[in-house]
Parts: C-alpha cells; structure tokens; sequence
C-alpha cells in the first residue's frame, strides 16, 4: 500500500474512532486536559545553536503578555521565572559540537528545574525562548521522572539530525534529533528508539536512515490536511504514552513568520499551523511545551512573536 493511502485509512478509522469517543487520548487520562497547568519556564540561551539571539528571547514572550492571554484563552497558568542557566558558557566553533559543553550545562539545568512539575499530575512544563536543542534536557527530565514509554512529536522545517562529527562543527540544535535516538557520550540517555521521534512539517530531508516511522514531511503534511495528519501521528502512539510537543517555529513558512532562528520559504502557514496544535494540544498525554528558535533580534516591534503566542493560545483555547 502507498504511503499516502495508508495516511488517508489510518486517518479515517482514527477520525471514527474520535466520534465514538474511543481515541486513544480520551482513553489515557479520565481528566483530560481541562484539569492541567501549564508552568511557563523562559530559557535564556542560545548555546546549543549557530546565530542569532541574545540570550534572553523568551522575555520577548512576556512583553507580549504569553500568560495573561494563556489565561484568557482558559488555561491555568503559572509564570516560572527563567531556568538558571550560567552566564559563563562558552561560545566557540570547535569540532564536534559547537559551545561544548554549554549545551549539556543547559539540559542539566532545564532538566533538574522542570522535573518538580513532571512529578505532580497535570503540571506541564511551557518552555519559551529556547533553541532546538533543549529537547534533550526536557526529554532527559522526562525520563527520569515519567513511568510511562517516551515519545517526541517534533514540528519543525528541518530534521536536525546531522550526527557529530570531529572533522565539522555542528550546533547540538542540528544535531538534537540524532543525539535523542543514538548512544553517545553527549548526554545520560538511554536514547529513544527512531520510531519514538516523529518529525512533522520537515521541508529538509533527514540525514539518517533511521528516521522515525511517524514522521511526515511538509508535502505529506498537506496532502492529508493538518489536522488528520495530526490525529495520524497521534493513533501511532500507545495510549499509555507521555509526549513532548517540541515546535520550532521555523516550521511556518518565512513570509508568514520570518523571525526563526534559519527562516524556511517553504513551509506551513500560520493557519495550518494552528490546526495541527489544536489536534495535539487536545491530547492529554502532552507532558512537555517547548516553543523554540525565536529570534526577538529580527522582531524590535514584538509583531512576530505576537503571532506566535496567539498561535498556542488559539490552539489551548477551551
């Protein structure tokens, strides 16, 4: 069977699964999500990527109210402050990895600040002004204090799965993906297997053959429409599960949001962005938010980022 066919079948039986209310999610949790708070961390860095940023992007979310509009959109919401992070971190491009050992300096710290709310019901950790690689240190928070199978829904315009490699330097944000799902000295792991990685909306290709099963590119993404190939990726994880939602926004095309870190011409639109949020968000075994790879340097007036947090309240809205 061809891939787009199989796409469209799982997505039809899923959508008839939803209407009987016997979804996988609504199986998962008797409370849903009605019953969560969301606890937002800024995290102020930029070591685990190339350029640019300063290394406090996530005030740019406040400025733009992100809680008060959270708030208003009805979720129960609690402003964290910043994750303590060093300011001491060092900045160079030596081989493999560039910043190292920054980046793993800043997973340690996100992990050890979030694990308190992974360790009460119903407490989802919000990240904002992240880049791509703090994944990592929210997956390794996750590992620690979640009894249940891992699984990553990664939406991004890349695949940042480029391996380390000693003869180029590559950013721990290139590398995020592959570091998830290798053995390596990078990070304590255990890594999750390949099929627990799903990256969604990519318009760059993977650099592995080891790409997950769940993952849809830009093309497959609009084939099926977002919000069945949202309910698709879904059916494909166990209802036991906990999932992170990593959302890089250079997932929406640059025209419509050309504040990423490394702005995609081609990508989703805002539009079909917020339908496939609407899907994940509505599930309850989202454990983790991350919003990453702003750059509030190439938005002075706060338009983009305004956007950007009315895409999530839009899609949380109850």
């Amino acid at each position: 069977m061809e891939r787009r066919e199989f796409l469209l079948n799982s997505v039809a039986a899923f959508g008839t699964r939803l209407l009987t209310g016997k979804a996988a999610n609504s199986e998962s949790s008797p409370s849903g999500t009605a019953s969560r708070t969301y606890h937002v961390f800024g995290v102020p860095l930029r070591t685990g990527s190339l350029v640019p940023g300063n290394e406090n992007d996530a005030q740019a979310y406040r400025d733009v109210q992100v809680v008060s509009r959270l708030q208003a959109a009805g979720c129960n919401v609690v402003d964290e402050g910043d994750v303590a992070i060093p300011s001491y971190l060092p900045h160079h491009s030596v081989p493999p990895i560039r910043n190292w050992p920054g980046p793993r300096i800043a997973w340690d710290c996100i992990s050890d600040r979030i694990a308190p709310c992974l360790q009460q019901a119903g407490q989802v950790p919000f990240l904002i002004g992240c880049d791509c690689s703090v994944v990592v240190g929210t997956t390794q928070a996750l590992l620690r204090t979640s009894p249940e199978e891992i699984y990553v829904l990664y939406i991004d315009g890349d695949f940042d799965d480029a391996p380390p490699d000693a003869k180029h330097c590559n950013s721990a944000a290139a590398c995020a993906v592959w570091l998830l799902t290798n053995d390596s000295p990078f990070w304590a792991g255990p890594p999750l297997r390949p099929s627990g990685v799903s990256v969604i909306g990519w318009s760059r290709p993977s650099r592995s053959a080891k790409s997950g099963r769940g993952s849809m590119s830009l093309a497959e993404v609009r084939r099926a429409g977002p919000q069945e190939a949202a309910l698709h990726a879904l059916q494909l994880i166990p209802a036991s599960a906990s999932i992170l939602l990593h959302f890089d926004s250079d997932v929406v095309q640059a025209p419509e949001l050309p504040t990423a870190y490394f702005p995609h011409e081609e990508g989703l639109t805002l539009s079909e962005a917020g339908e496939l949020l609407r899907v994940f968000l509505s599930d309850s075994r989202i454990r983790i938010i991350e919003v990453s790879e702003y750059a509030a340097l190439r938005d002075l007036d706060h338009r983009y980022v305004s956007k950007l947090v009315g895409l999530f309240s839009d899609a949380l809205h109850r």
